[in-house]
């Protein structure tokens, strides 16, 4: 009983670790972006370029991580078939250049519109792909999480038919990476930084190779073009820095929990991008954007107890069938 509360403790801890992680290092690169890519900072807007370069930075955990770590506690090595990885790469960088389009070609409304819909795209994938069910109490924590953060960041909404495709085909993409992390970590038994050091390399290549022709045609200017000066090399540091932490404990997160929960949970981002731009570039708030965060924590609050307790009744019923058999 006691080594059974003390593994409960243990992974609890490591649970609230990768969340704080995430949620911390997420804020934290927004904000460094900010310096690094907005008129009033540094003007490097090559932001496909940019996501090259914190994938190559992140493909160097394969180097920190030590011979035993990439295998199982049986001793077996961890492995991935090459074609599932392939796979993954592909979607993966499918879901970064339709979403730099989309950001391209949409109003900043109707592009916070399809990022909410991330959420209901990854629960009706895993339901068809994975059989995945929801509860009522599950599914109405998750729209009152949604009308906050709609409430608080969408305003215009303008639609076209080639940003609506790019945007359907970053949402789709996006939905099935992030729920492939999950799937790919469970089904065969790796660690998320396993998973992440096989597929970092193929993306930080893939997308130093045509992340210089998309912002072309994106921002109408090579990157090759771009004037560097001592701060924006700093702030460039500092992004890539933080893109390996926010790599590593997103991988750690979704393959802990699920797609669906990480995306849930991490809009309290959102919450707290708010206040730091407040904060930290006197951003202006207004009272909806008050009242949308409010309503988006406390949906948060809200999935996180439910989500507790269908783990507690979980363990109860395995529990029971324990004494029974």
């Amino acid at each position: 009983m006691q080594t059974y509360m003390e593994n409960a403790y243990g992974k609890r801890t490591t649970d609230a670790f990768a969340w704080t992680l995430n949620i911390s290092t997420s804020v934290a690169i927004v904000m460094a972006n900010k310096q690094l890519m907005g008129t009033a900072g540094h003007g490097f807007v090559f932001a496909t370029t940019l996501c090259g370069l914190h994938f190559a930075c992140t493909s160097g955990i394969r180097f920190l991580d030590g011979k035993n770590e990439n295998n199982r506690a049986d001793g077996s090595a961890m492995m991935v078939p090459p074609r599932e990885i392939f796979l993954f790469v592909v979607v993966a960088i499918a879901s970064i250049v339709a979403l730099n389009f989309s950001l391209m070609l949409n109003t900043i409304g109707f592009y916070q519109v399809c990022k909410l819909a991330q959420i209901p795209t990854m629960c009706l994938l895993e339901a068809i792909f994975l059989g995945r069910q929801f509860g009522r109490k599950t599914i109405q924590a998750i729209l009152i999480v949604l009308v906050g953060v709609g409430v608080a960041t969408v305003s215009d909404m303008e639609m076209n038919f080639a940003g609506t495709v790019a945007a359907l085909i970053g949402v789709s993409c996006t939905s099935a990476q992030q729920i492939a992390v999950s799937y790919l970590q469970k089904k065969h038994s790796v660690s998320s930084n396993f998973l992440l050091a096989k597929t970092s390399p193929y993306m930080a290549a893939a997308m130093l190779g045509l992340g210089p022709f998309l912002d072309r045609i994106v921002v109408n200017e090579w990157v090759t073009e771009y004037e560097w000066t001592e701060g924006a090399v700093v702030f460039l540091a500092a992004s890539c820095a933080l893109a390996v932490l926010v790599n590593i404990s997103s991988f750690m997160c979704i393959g802990r929990f699920s797609a669906v929960s990480f995306q849930v949970i991490g809009h309290v981002k959102t919450v707290l991008v708010f206040f730091f731009g407040f904060v930290c570039f006197s951003a202006p708030i207004t009272h909806r954007n008050i009242l949308g965060c409010s309503l988006a924590v406390m949906g948060m609050i809200y999935y996180s107890r439910v989500q507790l307790a269908e783990k507690a009744q979980a363990a109860s019923r395995g529990g029971a069938l324990g004494e029974k058999a």
